[in-house]
């Protein structure tokens, strides 16, 4: 069983394995804010359980799992898991209280897990990763920085000719990357998750509700020395973009805005 880590880095369900601690993340628009920066040396124990109820939001799934005679929610990144799968899950993030707005729905306790084993068929259970055909190079999700995108990622031809705009929408970003390559952009919308303290800057996921889950053009990192955002607040973002940003330990972005600033409306 190969284990899909976001904790390679920490930076998955955060890059840097946010998750080294007892946390509280806000994802989706819940009341979560504080995220520790330490990056995580040792494996943590994986649970493993039955899944009761899958609830796609924004780029993740929230599971209700049937673990030794107990019903627990947990939260991965998307990935393809149905009813009646059983799965592998660490515990490392707690969430208590955590309301999810995208779901209207608030959960007295909820693990936002980053290790994740998934079924395949009735061989080994086979890592998130692997499931998700992502190779060896991934984008982060709930992890902290970014959801899994191929190392090498095929450009396709946009949509739509490219416009120059004053403010951008997180889809036209991901499909205009190449234009705006080197550009400093502005956009607004609403920040899903703040990862602080990884490789020295702090990660913002922000969405606009615009872009395509499947084809992860929902949600785009913007990168900064430090910020005061939190997941919930409505902003004005500005930063330049860059494109094709390797940052190693398999995390690969078409896409990135970096040297971001931000303002909360």
């Amino acid at each position: 069983m190969k284990y899909l880590s976001l904790a390679t880095l920490s930076l998955l369900t955060t890059f840097t394995l946010l998750h080294a601690q007892e946390t509280k993340i806000d994802m989706h628009g819940g009341k979560e804010t504080k995220i520790p920066s330490t990056i995580a040396t040792q494996k943590a124990p994986i649970f493993y359980g039955k899944v009761l109820e899958v609830k796609p939001a924004m780029g993740y799934k929230y599971l209700k799992v049937q673990e030794q005679g107990k019903e627990t929610w947990v939260a991965i990144a998307n990935a393809p898991v149905q009813v009646g799968d059983k799965i592998g899950f660490d515990k490392k993030t707690l969430m208590k209280d955590f309301k999810s707005k995208t779901l209207n729905q608030e959960f007295k306790e909820i693990y936002f897990a980053s290790d994740v084993y998934l079924p395949q068929k009735v061989t080994a259970p086979k890592s998130m990763k692997d499931m998700l055909g992502l190779g060896g190079k991934m984008k982060d999700p709930h992890a902290g920085m970014g959801r899994g995108m191929p190392s090498e990622p095929k450009d396709e031809k946009p949509a739509k000719p490219f416009i120059k705009k004053d403010a951008y929408t997180v889809e036209e970003v991901h499909m205009w990357r190449q234009d705006l390559k080197g550009q400093i952009i502005t956009l607004k919308g609403t920040v899903f998750k703040v990862s602080k303290g990884i490789m020295k800057r702090d990660w913002v996921h922000l969405g606009d509700g615009t872009g395509n889950e499947k084809k992860l053009t929902d949600d785009l990192v913007f990168t900064a020395p430090s910020s005061t955002v939190k997941a919930g607040d409505k902003i004005v973002a500005k930063g330049t973009v860059a494109v094709d940003k390797d940052f190693g330990y398999g995390y690969f972005y078409p896409v990135i805005i970096e040297k971001s600033t931000f303002e909360v409306k």
